[in-house]
């Protein structure tokens, strides 16, 4: 299982790859893959925006119940989240609103925790200490139709 050092945007290279070949592995096609190296970018990039360093692991996982898919663990060490469903929303982080003019100026794809959410099949934070937070991924191969709204 890959685990891929960050400390600058540039480690977000190294883990791209990584989810790549594990994803080919498991049997995604392009597309999949290229959804899977969006949400490790995404996670790469806000470690290095909001922490001070941290890493991510990428594995292969085979459910009884949904099949093959991709595992991700992004860690870091850096502040926890504030607020975590305004963080999830498209154009927000955790303290709120981003201001358009600052979209500009900030690393990273600019799709947020948003993109990882929509891009996965399950998502999980983990805030058990005060200056580290895990979040967990997984996509699966075949993905479960989402629980209907009413």
């Amino acid at each position: 299982m890959p685990r891929c050092a960050v400390r600058d945007l540039i480690d977000a290279y190294a883990a791209r790859r990584a989810v790549r070949e594990v994803a080919r592995q498991v049997g995604f096609d392009r597309s999949g893959c290229q959804e899977l190296e969006i949400v490790v970018s995404e996670l790469c990039s806000n470690i290095v925006k909001y922490g001070t360093s941290g890493s991510v692991e990428i594995e292969a996982l085979a459910d009884p119940a949904l099949g093959a898919g991709v595992s991700i663990v992004a860690e870091d060490i850096g502040p926890p989240f504030r607020n975590l469903e305004l963080a999830l929303r498209d154009g927000y982080d955790d303290n709120g609103p981003i201001d358009p003019l600052k979209l500009l100026q900030r690393r990273g794809l600019g799709a947020g925790l948003g993109a990882v959410l929509r891009l996965t099949d399950s998502f999980t934070l983990e805030q058990d200490e005060p200056q580290r937070k895990r979040i967990f991924v997984r996509r699966y191969l075949k993905r479960p139709k989402p629980a209907r709204r009413r």
